[in-house]
């Protein structure tokens, strides 16, 4: 028997709140897309595979599973990833990578697991819970963090007190060992709202040691920097999902770029993303780049517009002899699709 997972891309609008002196940290919003999306196909078979049989991305992820899974899996599995989502661009690729792995080997082994208990086994969902929570039901999502006591980690190890759901540190979620926080919001964006993504074959967006350094050097982010976000979020961006005022939400996230930690990603990004900005103040409602790039989307309404700005932002990036993926999608507000074949 075999399981074909096909799951979405996510766009990560901006984190809220890196400062931590209210006792809790993280937070973000973001939405589910339907495209890119991953696909991949999960197969029990007989014989053992060898892990030079399965991709590489995939062989790290099994074996997390294998050691924390009780009471260990019963069979053996061949992944082949039928449609790939490009990694460290912003898109949550990993994230949705290890949660379709997780959730086919949860159905050929007739074992229930909610999409939290998935993350857990793969380790992610540690900073941001915006990945689970587009695999498990897409839509806009809005996370409520983690718990935070900065400084506790060391007298409560020795005490072996250590509160496994509670946050020490400013860490991404490759480095973080939380669960995936609560999920305070979810819901469906209109279909006639588009996102034209960009995606230049630059530098990737930080990832692995780098992306701690930078987590590191630049946290805690200023109290009023995380009121700034906070405001933006709750008195425009939460109403206009709810009063499907584009104009409004794509405003939004246009003013995100400029407040918190958004503001440092981007900065930390090559001179093309702030010209594809430019552009796009042009061109679009709305603008912004996901997680830390190189990932930038526009926002604007309907589908034949969303097709002609990919068309001009194309033209735009050919002029600059710059090579890059330029794509367009609406929310997927469904989540993961699971089929048995």
């Amino acid at each position: 028997m075999s399981i074909v997972v096909t799951s979405p891309s996510r766009l990560h609008f901006s984190l809220i709140d890196l400062n931590g002196e209210l006792g809790r940290v993280d937070g973000g919003i973001g939405v589910a897309l339907k495209v890119p999306s991953l696909k991949m196909e999960v197969s029990a078979v007989d014989e053992e595979v060898k892990e030079k049989e399965n991709p590489k991305e995939v062989v790290p992820v099994l074996e997390r599973i294998r050691s924390r899974i009780e009471p260990g899996l019963r069979g053996n599995y061949r992944v082949r990833i039928l449609k790939p989502l490009p990694p460290h661009v912003g898109l949550g690729s990993q994230t949705q990578l290890s949660l379709s792995v997780a959730k086919a080997l949860s159905v050929l082994e007739n074992r229930s697991y909610s999409v939290v208990e998935l993350a857990k086994l793969v380790g992610r969902g540690g900073t941001s819970g915006i990945g689970t929570a587009a695999f498990d039901k897409g839509g806009f999502i809005l996370d409520g963090g983690h718990v935070f006591r900065k400084g506790e980690a060391e007298s409560k190890i020795e005490k072996g007190m250590r509160n496994k759901e509670t946050k020490t540190s400013f860490l991404p979620s490759s480095a973080s060992r939380v669960p995936p926080p609560p999920i305070l919001f979810q819901h469906a964006l209109p279909e006639n709202w588009f996102f034209v993504l960009a995606i230049p074959e630059v530098k990737r967006g930080a990832h692995g040691p780098e992306e701690v350094e930078i987590f590191k050097r630049y946290c805690p982010i200023e109290s009023e920097e995380v009121e700034k976000i906070c405001r933006i979020m709750l008195m425009r961006t939460l109403p206009a999902v709810l009063e499907k005022d584009i104009d409004a939400f794509a405003a939004s996230l246009t003013m995100l770029q400029k407040v918190g930690f958004k503001k440092i990603e981007v900065e930390l990004q090559q001179d093309i993303i702030k010209e594809l900005f430019n552009f796009f103040k042009v061109h679009a409602l709305g603008y912004g780049m996901s997680s830390f790039g190189p990932a930038t989307y526009a926002i604007i309404e309907g589908e034949k517009r969303a097709k002609e700005l990919a068309a001009l932002t194309t033209e735009f990036l050919d002029e600059k002899e710059i090579r890059a993926l330029v794509t367009y999608s609406n929310a997927n507000n469904r989540g993961s699709e699971v089929v048995i074949v």
